[in-house]
């Protein structure tokens, strides 16, 4: 059982709560003394302000005043990298959630930790299609592309033909319902038709539900959701060499188990 009660939850909601209040424990975080006037330049608001806001820190023994200037005490070092921290996770689970809601967490084998710095990709009112154009800027210029998809469409395949056409490796574990559109339906059929000949192409055809889109393009991972109507909402692109690990060994498992089209292996 957490050692925290009430007082920690009171401290927490206090310093959280104010963008100011935060700023003035990072300003002060490195242990020397500050001046009002300083303090008030750094976080840029009224002295009454200021003044309301440095005296509840000092309450709480979280600064203490010195000669009328500011220091940050240690039980304030503690709060503030406590503060710092937990901001930081909440901001990105928020930043996040676009995809990781619509991604059970037993499937993320890895620290979701992993995916802080992850960049995510929207899909907005003003560009519904953000999350689709992204991928497709990535497939441009690849080396290597290993991609499970449960949904495709013509413009990533265009996209890759002139890397393909220089060398790069394509790799596809798709659904039945997605080998039938590359095979069947145009403009989709005609854009695979134009690179499926070529050596480093290769399709395979899984079995199973594919949840999500999860794409190995060179050093990145990228994983894409759709909602209820298959449409892409968000992709989420990180480089961190864990999830690279997992998304590796998540595709090269599903291959395992797929098969190949044409005699591709």
């Amino acid at each position: 059982m957490s050692d925290w009660g009430p007082n920690a939850i009171e401290t927490l909601e206090f310093v959280a709560r104010s963008p100011c209040r935060v700023r003035l424990l990072e300003t002060l975080r490195g242990g020397e003394l500050v001046s009002r006037d300083s303090l008030q330049a750094e976080v840029d608001v009224v002295r009454t302000t200021l003044q309301r806001n440095l005296t509840g820190l000092a309450d709480r023994g979280l600064i203490r005043e010195r000669n009328r200037c500011y220091e940050i005490t240690p039980a304030g070092s503690l709060a503030v990298d406590g503060v710092s921290m937990a901001l930081e996770r909440v901001g990105a689970a928020d930043r996040l959630r676009p995809v990781l809601e619509r991604v059970p967490a037993s499937e993320l084998e890895f620290g979701i930790e992993r995916l802080l710095d992850a960049t995510v990709v929207e899909a907005t009112t003003a560009n519904p299609y953000a999350p689709v154009d992204y991928h497709v800027d990535s497939l441009t210029n690849m080396d290597h592309a290993r991609l499970l998809l449960p949904a495709t469409g013509a413009e990533p395949l265009s996209s890759s033909r002139s890397a393909i056409e220089s060398g790069a490796t394509f790799e596809l574990v798709v659904t039945e319902s997605v080998a039938e559109t590359l095979q069947t339906e145009p403009p989709v059929a005609d854009e695979f038709a134009a690179i499926a000949d070529y050596d480093g192409v290769s399709l395979s055809v899984i079995d199973d539900d594919l949840p999500f889109y999860l794409g190995v393009v060179d050093d990145a991972v990228q994983i894409g959701v759709h909602d209820d109507s298959a449409l892409p909402t968000a992709l989420l692109e990180t480089t961190d060499d864990r999830v690279r690990e997992w998304a590796i060994d998540r595709f090269e498992a599903a291959k395992r188990r797929a098969t190949p089209v044409d005699g591709r292996e």
